[in-house]
Parts: structure tokens; sequence; C-alpha cells
């Protein structure tokens, strides 16, 4: 069996279906997975409710027979054969209706997300090729690479003149001031979450009367001004990519929305302009800009617990942090907050690194009780509180 015929299979167990119900996860990855499938069922008549979550459980499934879980259900074990999964995790579930890559010999971490996937299993359904677009929010969200299965994908929206490549820019904003101001990914130490910093820099850049002069005075002012590390800088420009079917066209400044509105627990409005409804771009924008700054004073705040991670005061923050940390650190490292019931964890670690951060983190969770998972080098869990310091013991085996 292939992609495509895995794609087809689900397709026509939904086809035949009046009612689904649908869970996904509440990153870019996620919710764009879950705008696909979900303007895909509707074009198709039928009849969905969706949930979205941080984490996914056998019992979050009530009726695991008409349920199809986006981004969400490869590690579950104990799902019954019939539940529909469109996943790129890590896969352990045995169901006969699970589209990933990782089954077919593709690589999950850097090939195929979870918006590819939904993609595939959209088209099979129906013509719905116009969505291709929302599978960059996949693709960027999880830091993945334009090759594989993505390449052929956004070629075909390319060629369909649903994409527009380009080079430009990575920094998400409306204007220059909140880009500098709101910079995480990547992450500018000294210019990130300083207003005085990013208005001087604007002041100085808005007197050049080219988009070649503006430019290259916006990314000297940057390099000069900011002790960000050589990766960080190296990724603040790069390709682009316009997409003129979507509410924010440019691709990094939707998946950076999308993503920031979800982990603030707003992935209804989140969801809501994946799904391109333009009355929602003003307060996704204040919404990510907020919890970008949050992101930003927990990374200022953040406290070292061991040689290589550190504590954080707020839950929503830790993945976030853990990745604007994994730019500049180079090695594995992990970002842990404590909950009301549980530890947080998120490990990251660079690509190339000899890790299996997915097995660590399951095993962990299986160990004291839990749950977690991932990729080899980027995966999260939640713990119990009662197993910090001996898991922090552990975590001396990556240093």
């Amino acid at each position: 069996m292939s992609l495509e015929e895995a794609a087809k299979k689900i397709a026509d167990r939904l086809r035949g279906m009046e009612y689904v119900e649908m869970y996904a996860h509440h990153d870019a990855d996620g919710i764009s997975s879950a705008a696909i499938m979900s303007i895909a069922l509707k074009r198709a008549g039928i009849a969905f409710r969706l949930r979205f979550l941080p984490v996914l459980t056998n019992t979050d499934v009530t009726n695991p027979d008409i349920s199809l879980l986006c981004d969400l259900g490869a590690s579950c074990t104990d799902l019954p054969e019939t539940t529909m999964i469109i996943d790129h995790h890590v896969p352990y579930t045995t169901s006969q209706y699970h589209i990933n890559p990782r089954l077919f010999g593709a690589d999950g971490e850097t090939e195929l997300s979870a918006a590819g996937c939904a993609y595939l299993v959209a088209n099979a359904l129906f013509d719905n090729r116009d969505l291709a677009g929302l599978v960059l929010l996949g693709i960027i969200g999880d830091g993945q690479k334009l090759i594989g299965m993505n390449e052929k994908i956004i070629g075909e929206g390319i060629a369909n003149n649903l994409i527009n490549p380009g080079r430009g820019i990575h920094l998400a904003g409306r204007k220059t001031r909140e880009q500098i101001e709101s910079a995480s990914s990547p992450y500018l130490p000294g210019l990130s979450g300083n207003s005085g910093e990013a208005e001087e820099i604007t002041k100085i850049c808005s007197a050049k009367t080219s988009d070649e002069t503006y430019l290259g005075c916006l990314l000297s002012e940057i390099i000069a001004r900011s002790s960000a590390s050589y990766d960080a800088l190296m990724n603040l420009y790069g390709d682009t990519w316009s997409l003129e079917r979507e509410s924010i066209q440019n691709a990094h400044a939707l998946t950076t929305v999308v993503d920031a509105c979800g982990k603030a627990g707003r992935t209804d409005i989140a969801f809501g302009l994946a799904c391109g409804d333009a009355s929602l771009l003003k307060e996704c924008w204040e919404t990510a800009l907020s919890f970008k700054k949050r992101v930003i004073e927990a990374a200022g705040s953040a406290r070292r617990v061991a040689a290589n991670a550190w504590m954080v005061d707020s839950v929503d923050t830790v993945s976030d942090v853990a990745d604007m940390f994994a730019e500049s650190e180079n090695r594995p490292l992990f970002v842990l907050c404590r909950g009301e019931s549980y530890l947080k964890v998120s490990a990251r670690a660079p690509r190339t690194a000899n890790v299996d951060f997915e097995q660590f983190i399951g095993t962990a969770a299986k160990t004291f009780g839990g749950n977690g998972g991932g990729h080899k080098t980027r995966a999260g869990g939640e713990l119990p509180l009662a197993c910090e310091a001996e898991f922090i013991r552990s975590l001396g085996a990556f240093v």
C-alpha cells in the first residue's frame, strides 16, 4: 500500500458516513490539518464535530468508530482498528485506517506533516487541490523541508497559481516594530520584547526609499544590535511563499499567528483564520502577539535546573521556549514547567543528534505515569509532579 492508497482508504470510509467526530492537535500542523479536513468534509456534505487537544489519550475518544484524528493518535496503542488517523508521529497503533509517512518509508520529521497527509485524504475524497497552501502551515510549523511528498504538494500548489515562491524576511508582524518586538522564531536576544530598540530600528529603516535598501537596513540593524546565535541570524531571511487564497498571504506569518493562537487557548479563532475567515484577522493578530510576548518573557525568566534543562512559569509557553533555546544551544535540551497537577516537558535536539526523544519521553511516561511522544529530536509530554527530581536527574544522560 502507498500513501495515496492509504488516503483513498480513509476517504472511501468517510464517503459512507453522515457524521464524523474529529480531534486535532492545537498547533499549526494540527489546526491546518483540521481546516483541510473540515473544508473537505463540508464540501462532501458530511457533518462533523471538531475538538482541539494539546494531548490525546484513549479516553478522550468517546466514539472511536466514527472518529478522525488529525496530528494525533499514532502513539495511542489501544484505539480500535476502525479509528481513522491522519498523523506523522511514530506509529504504535494498529488501525487499518491510518495515513502516516512513517508507515510507507518516508520521513515523518522532514518529508510530510499531518497537514500534508490531510491534503492527500481531502483530494482522495474530492478535488480539493485549492487547499495546498494550508499544507505550508504544517511544513513551516513543524520545521520540515520542501522534499519528498512536501515538495510534490507545494509544487502542485505553485503550478495551480495558489502559491507564489519568493525570498524575504521570516519575521511575522504587520509592521516592522511588531516583527522585531515579537520575534521568537528566530529569537533575537536584545531585540525580542524590547519595544525601544524595535522603535529605533523602525525609525532608521523607514527613511529608506526602496524595498531593497529597506530590507538591507533592517537586516543590518538586527545583526548589529542583537546577540542572536549564528543559526538564528541565518534563519532571518530565506525562502518565502505567498498564499493567494488565504487571509494572511505570507505563509510564515499565517503559520505564526495560527500556531500562537492555538497555543494561547484560542483554537476557535486560529481554526477560523485557517479556514479563511478574514473577519478574525485583528483578533488573531492581537492574540498571537500577546502570546509571543509571554513566550519571550518566559524565555527571559527561565531558571536553569540542570546543565541542559530550564524551568519556566507558564505551561503553554514550554514548547515555544524550547524551540527558541534550541536555535542557540545546538545540543539536546529540555524545558519544563510545573502545572497544577503535572510536569510539562519539551525536549529538543539538532536533527543530526544521535538521540530518540520520542522513545525517552514515552518511556518516562510509562515509568512514572503520564503521556508523551513526538519525534526523535522534538518531543514532549506530561508527567506526574512527584517525579520531577528523578526525571531531571535522568537528563544527565544527554549532557
